[in-house]
């Protein structure tokens, strides 16, 4: 146990700088708010911390009969946690920059299903994370292709024999998927009754919307420890 204790103690500490340097930079001038960016990467860090802390524990309390062997779904949950880091920064770049109420519709946006001013030539490959639409239409995009990808690993699940242990949360990925895609819905239709210096219902359902992403992405992280290595399965 001491080199993951070590590994622990140093992402702990690393994430405590970067949260350091995040706060700062909140502090200049009239600055009331941090910087999108580095609240996205305080936010990344915080993740990373807490995906090596539940695999740390996964790897002392899961014994190796429950562990099996489908690369094929493996190589699918790579790809979700890929897509999901993504969205995780857009997110962390959404609450940044307060872009729910930049376009509190849907399905649409606005009123058009790809925004026009997405792209501002002067600003670059700024729009990326600056452009408060083209953020929202980039992490509502994500939200709708990881949705997809964790539904299709999850009906490839349900016709792969699986040990105790994995049956017991091998719909967990979806039905999270499911419940984040709307709490995202309605933070974003909810976003119209934000009252300032006040607790409402959009800043409940952004809250939740935010909780619930962390449950999917340790699920995530604990059916790919299932599935990684053990005995071998079909790729059903």
């Amino acid at each position: 146990m001491v080199k993951p204790m070590i590994i622990l103690f140093l992402l702990g500490a690393l994430q405590g700088a970067v949260g350091w340097i995040m706060v700062a930079s909140g502090l200049t001038g009239d600055a009331i708010y941090v910087k999108p960016a580095k609240l996205a990467l305080h936010f990344i860090f915080a993740m990373g911390l807490l995906c090596y802390t539940f695999w740390f524990a996964l790897s002392l309390l899961v014994p190796p009969s429950q562990r099996q062997t489908n690369k094929g779904i493996a190589k699918w949950i790579i790809a979700s946690l890929s897509v999901l880091l993504l969205q995780l920064i857009y997110g962390a770049f959404m609450a940044g920059h307060k872009a729910a109420t930049s376009a509190p519709t849907w399905p649409d946006i606005n009123g058009d299903m790809v925004p026009p001013n997405m792209w501002r030539s002067e600003e670059g490959l700024l729009n990326l994370i600056d452009n408060r639409i083209t953020i929202h239409f980039i992490h509502r995009g994500l939200a709708y292709l990881l949705l997809f990808m964790v539904l299709y690993f999850s009906w490839r699940l349900l016709k792969m024999q699986t040990g105790k242990l994995l049956s017991a949360i091998k719909f967990l990925p979806a039905i999270l998927v499911l419940l984040q895609v709307v709490l995202g819905i309605f933070s974003v239709l909810n976003s119209v009754k934000i009252i300032p210096n006040q607790w409402g219902i959009f800043e409940w359902m952004a809250q939740l919307h935010q909780l619930v992403a962390m449950f999917l992405l340790l699920a995530l992280i604990g059916v790919y420890y299932l599935v990684r290595s053990g005995k071998e399965e079909g790729n059903g």
